[in-house]
């Protein structure tokens, strides 16, 4: 019997791993557990399973007693081996019998859901998601994005708010607006829906009769948001003049309504959001670059939900409870929660809310959502991204992958053939090319015959 090695779900101390500098690399737990427990891959063997024995205990009945093992193999990259076990261990949706792990792929094993991640430094940073502000959540990347914004949210400073399209831009205004303190409105404005002939009016006001169709006075967005935050959506889509007059105003901390002669004094706190980096803008003269010194007191990027899939599943969750309009709303099955994670999410979480409303309305009285639900809702089925099938399941194993197997496997050829779907001949063809190989001292280090 080999020794009780210490239970790596539980976050301490990281050692630095096989990938050198410091950095090792990890599976993350996101479900059913919600703590983003740790399993570091160790030098030599991780284990994972049901038994408390191993590297990682994983509890469920869904779980084998040991259910799954990661070596490292001669080129340094971890390898995950299903040890003959009894619901199969499934790489990004695919069910494999050996498979190399890169960063972002997504391991189920049972009901146990986890993210391959790399950790960097000797200590690995608490996990957690959390409501930033009412209705906003987020998880550690989206936090420490956040983090310098929120530094500096009771001052006046603009910033520029950059992400892909549905990646959370408003939320993230609306975040900023709350931790400012400031008193008056939020009002947002979608440059891009802004009619061109009616931009400088919609913008900063007018008074009654100060053009055709001009029936009664408005005080403009500008004004709207006195004494509170104006968040621009699209700022690059603004009307060169209009960008002038803007700069003006923000400059003079007045405007001038159209129709009118004396300046009217305005307290706005200005955040910009943008799909690409507004200094492209300015290059293809799209922009004004004076406007974009004047605004880029800080620019928060905020990143795609392809890059914090650790989150998925809680924020999977969160808006399946908002729109779910029952008491209990329904439970997440794990094959489920695997997709969702495996998924590239181009229109980011736009996306993700629209599909977890489809699920709802098709499936009003289910106990349980899992992948099926997702095969019979109108549309394309949630796909697997294509950037990740390459690393699923290895169909001609180097000596590097079979080292690795047949120590997992106690020496024993036979199971290790198996697993890596080769014949029995072939694999002591494969161990005659291991100069190194000690079949004899692999099997009497486990404490076999």
């Amino acid at each position: 019997m080999g020794t009780r090695r210490q239970d790596t779900t539980i976050p301490d101390t990281v050692l630095a791993g096989p990938i050198g500098g410091g950095t090792t690399m990890a599976i993350r737990w996101v479900f059913p557990a919600e703590d983003g427990a740790l399993t570091r891959l160790q030098p030599g063997a991780t284990t994972l399973g049901r038994d408390p024995e191993c590297t990682s205990h994983l509890p469920s009945a869904s779980v084998s007693r040991r259910h799954a093992e990661i070596r490292w193999t001669v080129g340094g990259t971890p390898l995950l081996l299903d040890l003959n076990s009894t619901n199969g261990v499934f790489v990004n949706g695919r069910a494999v019998k050996h498979a190399n792990l890169n960063p972002r792929d997504v391991v189920r094993l049972g009901d146990w859901v986890g993210i391959v991640t790399s950790i960097a430094g000797l200590v690995a940073e608490p996990w957690s998601f959390r409501e930033l502000t009412a209705g906003y959540w987020g998880g550690p990347l989206l936090q420490a994005t956040l983090a310098p914004a929120k530094l500096v949210a009771a001052s006046d400073l603009p910033m520029i708010i950059q992400g892909e399209t549905g990646s959370g831009k408003e939320g993230a205004a609306r975040a900023i607006h709350a931790w400012s303190g400031r008193r008056g409105a939020f009002v947002a404005l979608n440059c891009a829906a802004l009619p061109e002939a009616l931009a400088e009016a919609e913008l900063f006001g007018y008074r009654k009769g100060a053009f055709t169709g001009a029936e009664r006075a408005s005080p403009g967005y500008l004004r709207a948001a006195q004494g509170g935050t104006l968040f621009l959506d699209e700022i690059a889509e603004l009307p060169l003049p209009i960008q002038a007059k803007l700069l003006r105003a923000v400059e003079q901390r007045e405007l001038v309504p159209l129709g009118e002669s004396a300046p009217v004094a305005i307290d706005v706190r200005l955040l910009a959001a943008t799909q690409s980096p507004l200094r492209l803008a300015v290059a293809s003269k799209r922009f004004r670059g004076d406007l974009l010194a004047r605004l880029d007191g800080l620019t928060v990027a905020i990143p795609p939900l392809r890059e914090r899939s650790e989150e998925i599943p809680s924020l999977f969750g969160k808006i399946v409870e908002q729109y779910g309009g029952r008491a209990a709303p329904p439970r997440l099955d794990p094959s489920l929660i695997e997709r969702l994670c495996a998924h590239d999410w181009p229109f980011n979480i736009r996306e993700l809310t629209l599909l977890a409303r489809k699920l709802l309305a098709l499936h009003p009285d289910a106990a349980v959502l899992d992948h099926t639900a997702l095969s019979d809702r109108p549309g394309a089925e949630l796909g697997i991204a294509e950037s990740r099938r390459p690393t699923l399941e290895m169909s001609a194993p180097d000596s590097g992958m079979f080292l690795a197997a047949l120590r997992a496997q106690n020496g024993n050829v036979k199971q290790t053939a198996e697993i890596l779907g080769i014949s029995r001949g072939r694999a002591y063809r494969m161990m005659d090319k291991i100069d190194s190989l000690d079949l004899a001292s692999l099997r009497r280090r486990e404490g076999e015959p």
